[in-house]
């Protein structure tokens, strides 16, 4: 299309959440304010955040600055009156689909414990592997030398000696 391309943002980190802990994103608002360019493409409108408030702020900032902003895969452009609404109506809808994402999440969660599974990982010492470990310890014996004997992590030794301390 044309475009020169000043840089590209990436972030590692979801878009649910706000612009302080999304490094790049924050770096690229700040970029903004600087007009270091003039249009901010992205592949969908969540790249901009999964938080309606989050999101219409965003807008609101590219805006004051003059920064058009534009969702490939939405095929939304705020350069037109339409592509404002359409991005803030996708905006909101983006919001609602993470919110019932959580609220399915958390529901499946608690049907699973309510049905007795427990959840987590699955523990790995037995009351006699921690009795090994305190005995062991007892003799002076250092946490690697402890790990090594009894078949496990240092972390998993400390965590056991944590537990009866």
């Amino acid at each position: 299309m044309d475009y020169q391309v000043a840089k590209i943002y990436e972030d590692e980190i979801s878009g649910a959440k706000t612009r302080e802990k999304r490094p790049a994103y924050k770096e690229l608002c700040n970029d903004a304010f600087l007009k270091k360019f003039d249009l901010v493409i992205a592949w969908d409108v969540s790249r901009f955040g999964r938080s309606l408030k989050e999101f219409v702020s965003f807008l609101a900032d590219m805006e004051d600055k003059g920064i058009g902003v534009v969702a490939v895969k939405n095929g939304l452009d705020t350069s037109s009156s339409t592509g404002k609404m359409m991005m803030k109506m996708i905006g909101c809808l983006e919001e609602w689909n993470r919110e019932m994402l959580v609220e399915r999440t958390k529901s499946g969660l608690a049907r699973t414990r309510a049905n007795g599974t427990k959840l987590g990982r699955r523990k790995i010492t037995t009351p006699k592997m921690t009795a090994q470990i305190v005995s062991l310890r007892n003799e002076n014996k250092s946490i690697r030398a402890i790990a090594a004997e009894v078949g496990v992590s240092t972390a998993t030794i400390q965590r056991e000696l944590r537990k009866v301390a």
